[in-house]
């Protein structure tokens, strides 16, 4: 069966948060007029509570890169990138062995978390300034240089080889991490919920709250068990001794700090809520904390409905998550 019909009949879709069809990507790439085409391979994973790509380089790097060659090979690219985060550069060596003979090449960047959204990490291999474009036009029509560039994660391109061989299964790799458990890799249904994947009576009932899809995602209580997991497929645990607001505020403060500064929602909008997290950690002597929680909650919605790009967007996620489960807690109620 042809790689584009088998992909579509396979139902996978990009496993780096998104979860765009993947035959439609590689069709768009493939349909384009340029004769001149790229493939990257985006290997950034630049997210704390995210460590799916490490695990792909240690254990599947040889049918990620067949991937990657497959991905070229269908849309007729000219050559083909893997774009590495700087802390995987210990895997330089043993990558750079894999590729001999290939048209891949590594780019190795610094590891910021933007770089997870395509627009910006083709500007970074431009060498332009590090911020996301505007869309449309979309890479895969106006990538790399201007040509149309075909960008996967490491676990959708290692996925789309599985199909090509006929051994794909409808799963995935889900990072668990947290209080409760060693940092490790779970590969299960990509239906699974949180307590199929963590699969332990014992954790389950010693678990506060969860966080789900990394640290710009979003927080359950510990009696949401039955949920998907979607996103990046990240779990992180919290014991019962956490509390929700020093999260929200590890959340807030990281989104802040990778926030590229192009938008006046995301920029201010990290900024202020960060402000007015820390206002609230150090006095007891603020008007009530209810009033507050709604001012954040209105500065996070405008940053989700006005942002550039998802980074910005994604600063309602951890807030609105937290006041929903936790509004008690969070307002001392």
């Amino acid at each position: 069966m042809e790689i584009i019909k088998a992909l579509e009949k396979s139902g996978l879709v990009g496993l780096g948060g998104a979860g765009f069809p993947t035959y439609k990507k590689w069709q768009m790439v493939k349909d384009a007029k340029d004769q001149k085409r790229f493939v990257i391979c985006n290997l950034m994973e630049g997210e704390p509570g995210v460590f799916k790509d490490e695990y792909i380089i240690k254990h599947h790097l040889s049918e990620l890169i067949a991937g990657i060659e497959l991905a070229a090979g269908t849309i007729f690219a000219q050559k083909s990138y893997i774009f590495l985060n700087d802390k995987y550069k210990k895997y330089q060596a043993k990558i750079t062995k894999h590729l001999r003979g290939k048209k891949i090449e590594i780019f190795i960047d610094t590891g910021r978390y933007l770089c997870g959204e395509e627009s910006t990490l083709l500007q970074v291999m431009e060498g332009k300034i590090r911020q996301p474009r505007s869309k449309p036009p979309f890479p895969t029509t106006v990538g790399l240089f201007g040509y149309p560039t075909l960008i996967n994660n490491a676990e959708t391109l290692y996925r789309a080889y599985l199909v090509s061989e006929g051994k794909y299964l409808p799963k995935r790799f889900y990072s668990l991490s947290g209080d409760l458990v060693q940092k490790q890799i779970i590969e299960a249904p990509t239906t699974s919920t949180i307590k199929d994947v963590i699969n332990n009576q014992s954790i389950l009932k010693s678990t506060k709250f969860y966080r789900i899809a990394g640290t710009s995602g979003y927080f359950l209580p510990a009696d949401k068990i039955d949920e998907i997991i979607d996103g990046t497929g990240a779990i992180e645990i919290f014991g019962l001794k956490r509390k929700i607001f020093s999260s929200l505020t590890e959340s807030i403060l990281f989104l802040k700090t990778e926030s590229c500064g192009k938008c006046t929602p995301c920029r201010e909008g990290s900024y202020r809520i960060a402000e007015k997290l820390n206002q609230l950690a150090v006095s007891n002597s603020l008007w009530d904390k209810k009033e507050m929680f709604e001012i954040i909650s209105e500065i996070a919605k405008n940053a989700s409905d006005s942002s550039f790009c998802a980074l910005g967007k994604s600063i309602s996620r951890p807030v609105m998550s937290a006041i929903e489960h936790f509004k008690a807690e969070l307002c001392g109620e």
